[in-house]
């Protein structure tokens, strides 16, 4: 993503904070994600630590110094079953925390099915749009989800989250 002026000027306080949940399998892409966000200017947040069921990413945001705007999971064959997908982020997409909604903003970062509850919401395909179209798109998103400056390159693609095609 190219960074204009106004990204440039923006303070810690008012950078998007975004929690980016992820199997440790998945580190990697995780850490490659993070960093791509802090150098345009988003505060991620992201834990070593294997994620567990039990309110673990709910108790995060709950925790956090500042307001959560996005959580951005690195969904995998290797988290796709993973209770805190299962149930930490049923939870986080049917709450508010504090009065404001928590946009989750999935990024499926191999070939696996999504869950149903996933995969019936638009999704960041790091697979098959390739890192450059799917972290453009989620750049966009999280502009969008804080209502902040929208990005002004014309070379941007426009939004255009996929939408899984239902296996019958």
């Amino acid at each position: 993503m190219r960074v204009d002026a106004a990204n440039r000027s923006r303070t810690v306080e008012n950078q998007p904070h975004i929690v980016i949940p992820h199997s440790y399998a998945d580190h990697e892409f995780a850490h490659k994600l993070a960093g791509a966000l802090r150098h345009d200017r988003v505060t991620p947040w992201i834990d070593d630590v294997e994620m567990t069921a039990g309110g673990f990413l709910v108790n995060r945001i709950l925790q956090a110094a500042r307001p959560v705007d996005c959580v951005v999971p690195a969904i995998s064959a290797a988290s796709v079953a993973a209770s805190w997908v299962q149930h930490d982020l049923r939870t986080v997409m049917a709450r508010s925390f504090s009065g404001r909604r928590v946009r989750v903003l999935t990024a499926r970062i191999d070939d696996c099915a999504l869950p149903d509850f996933l995969a019936s919401q638009p999704f960041l395909d790091f697979h098959r749009s390739g890192w450059d179209v799917a972290y453009d798109d989620l750049i966009i998103a999280i502009s969008r989800s804080i209502g902040g400056p929208k990005p002004t390159n014309s070379a941007l693609p426009t939004f255009r989250l996929p939408r899984p095609a239902r296996l019958t």
